[in-house]
């Protein structure tokens, strides 16, 4: 039995020499590298990622291409493209190139047939221009940790190159969105440009940028002010009930000792009192740089009016 399998083993070792030995045809796909493109010049089509090559050779040489899991790249010359009727429009003809192609393999390989026949390519003149960016960043931030000024871009503007009629169209690009979560104290992430639809065809220098949140430690002040009163004619008078509102605001921890109840001013306007309202509102007209999120209690006061 043992002498049996041998025989069958031999046996079909050596059908499998003589099988492999034997030239064989298959169609195997390759990723393509278009080289010599126009410098002054950029596609507007979508060139084929990958052609279909029709290859002749022993069954040796052939099973490696079936094995092999990463396909060799495939070069082809952009500068052999011919003009067609329609201005900046051009064809290749894979077929007529088989001689370069070939010469990129090995020469036991024998090229028969490529597809597609044809590659077509549209061209439009390349411009580059100067266009701003636009982070798309979701801050959150820990109690009492607020941002301190707007978001601080490295650099503010890139450069995008292209075909003119894409070019002309885009007024800004965005990063890709980032959320930030938790924040208590200045980051700094590096955003990469998003690239939409309209970007697709487009050159963009840098491809990224540095974000720069500055990030300070809040605490809540409050004070109570004097109501004034705008626009009252000279020989009225006009008296609030209440006459002082209290103020509540955010502020950073360092500057919580430079503000004071004379940086701020609380009025209400003659000129917007209604009739058969006795209520006016309070309106907080000059007050510190530094503070933010400002809530007047109350919001309305009622009036006498004195002539």
């Amino acid at each position: 039995m043992v002498t049996f399998f041998i025989c069958v083993l031999v046996s079909v070792f050596f059908w499998l020499l003589m099988s492999l030995s034997k030239e064989y045809t298959i169609t195997v796909s390759f990723p393509v590298n278009y080289i010599n493109l126009p410098k002054d010049k950029v596609l507007s089509n979508t060139l084929p990622e990958s052609i279909d090559i029709e290859i002749k050779s022993s069954g040796f040489n052939l099973l490696k291409y079936k094995l092999k899991r990463q396909r060799d790249i495939v070069s082809i010359d952009i500068k052999d493209a011919k003009p067609l009727s329609s201005r900046n429009h051009y064809f290749l003809l894979t077929n007529s190139k088989v001689d370069k192609i070939t010469s990129q393999f090995s020469n036991d390989i024998k090229i028969l047939r490529i597809e597609p026949d044809s590659i077509f390519l549209n061209f439009n003149k390349k411009i580059t221009k100067s266009v701003p960016v636009k982070a798309k960043l979701n801050l959150s931030f820990e109690s009492q940790f607020q941002q301190a000024d707007s978001v601080k871009l490295n650099p503010s503007f890139i450069t995008i190159s292209g075909a003119s009629d894409i070019i002309e169209k885009i007024k800004e690009v965005e990063t890709v969105p980032m959320n930030i979560k938790n924040i208590n104290s200045s980051v700094s992430v590096k955003l990469p440009i998003s690239m939409t639809a309209d970007l697709k065809f487009v050159e963009c220098s840098p491809a990224s940028i540095q974000a720069q949140v500055n990030v300070t430690k809040f605490t809540e002040g409050n004070i109570d002010l004097p109501i004034e009163v705008d626009n009252l004619p000279a020989r009225f008078g006009l008296k609030t009930f209440p006459d002082k509102v209290s103020i509540k605001y955010i502020v950073a921890f360092e500057n919580y000792e430079k503000i004071n109840p004379s940086q701020f001013r609380a009025v209400v306007d003659y000129k917007k009192i209604e009739s058969g309202n006795n209520k006016l509102k309070v309106q907080i007209v000059k007050y510190p740089s530094e503070v933010h999120s400002i809530k007047i209690s109350p919001e309305k006061v009622e009036y006498i009016i004195r002539k």
